[in-house]
């Protein structure tokens, strides 16, 4: 990746076009190049002015419209008498003509406006679950910046209460391609926990996602729950199953948190069969401080 190559795609990494490999290796150039880093800053820059400078469209436009549309129709009958009328009436080919173009035209207009509200309205709630998200980051004061992939990037900004950003965060934890946003994503979720839908997705990723940093956040975002029917059944199939000598570790803390006589069972399989040395002795010293035996016999 050199000075080149990075000025000559400068727009299609600011406007998100780049594929994930591409991008991260011109993250990385601009990092150690200043020269680069200050055009990408300045083509962001624009961008964001050019997202500054959208007119939003009234909601009552679409409304509007086919009221106006309804009102000209009426008027047709109208002016039949008029001097309009009376032109119409001496060019009737014209007014055959114009009429379908009128016509067309308003509802083109209708059409469009109507798209362009609906399109607005997808992106303020449930349309943030199905866009494809780019990058997601807190700013630190209870807010949540998120930048969907649509046509061009568009972002969204709001809170952790607020419905479509909580679900945004939940479909890029189990989602995403990039394993930093899942991590992000997870980061951000894990104090609200107490949810079903938010502790759910926590569980879906400890127990599938192929990242084991992953894995490991979702299983201390899992912490404050870890004495629910459902977290412990995850930990203990974790433990038993996880690749991850590490992950199995921190399992075994979560469990034995509040240990109860049920988890002696699950230790003492770990014991049999993990290879880890590290990992059995974590369960033989479990099982000692709770008088059992580190066998069945």
């Amino acid at each position: 990746m050199n000075c080149g190559w990075c000025k000559e795609h400068v727009e299609l990494y600011v406007f998100g076009e780049l594929d994930f490999d591409q991008e991260e290796k011109f993250e990385q150039h601009i990092q150690a190049c200043a020269e680069c880093a200050a055009l990408v800053a300045e083509h962001q820059t624009i961008l964001q002015l050019m997202h500054q400078a959208e007119t939003e469209m009234p909601p009552s436009l679409l409304a509007e419209c086919r009221s106006g549309l309804h009102s000209r129709l009426n008027a047709q009958q109208a002016v039949q008498r008029s001097w309009q009328g009376r032109i119409r009436e001496l060019f009737p080919d014209w007014s055959r003509l114009l009429r379908p173009v009128i016509g067309f035209a308003m509802l083109a207009i209708s059409f469009y406006a109507g798209k362009q509200f609906e399109e607005r309205k997808s992106v303020s709630a449930a349309g943030v679950q199905t866009a494809r998200i780019r990058t997601i980051q807190g700013t630190g004061n209870g807010m949540v910046q998120i930048v969907l992939e649509e046509p061009r990037q568009r972002m969204i900004v709001g809170g952790l209460n607020e419905e479509g950003i909580e679900q945004a965060l939940m479909v890029a934890a189990r989602q995403s391609p990039d394993p930093v946003m899942r991590i992000e994503s997870l980061d951000l979720l894990r104090n609200r926990c107490s949810r079903d839908d938010v502790r759910q997705t926590m569980l879906q990723t400890l127990e599938k996602d192929d990242s084991p940093s992953v894995r490991l956040r979702a299983l201390e975002g899992l912490r404050p729950c870890a004495t629910e029917g459902n977290v412990r059944q995850a930990l203990a199939r974790v433990l038993l199953s996880d690749v991850n000598p590490n992950i199995r570790v921190q399992a075994i803390d979560l469990l034995v948190d509040r240990p109860p006589a049920e988890i002696i069972g699950t230790l003492q399989e770990v014991i049999r069969h993990d290879e880890n040395d590290y990992v059995r002795a974590r369960c033989l010293r479990v099982l000692s401080e709770m008088r059992a035996s580190p066998g069945v016999f």
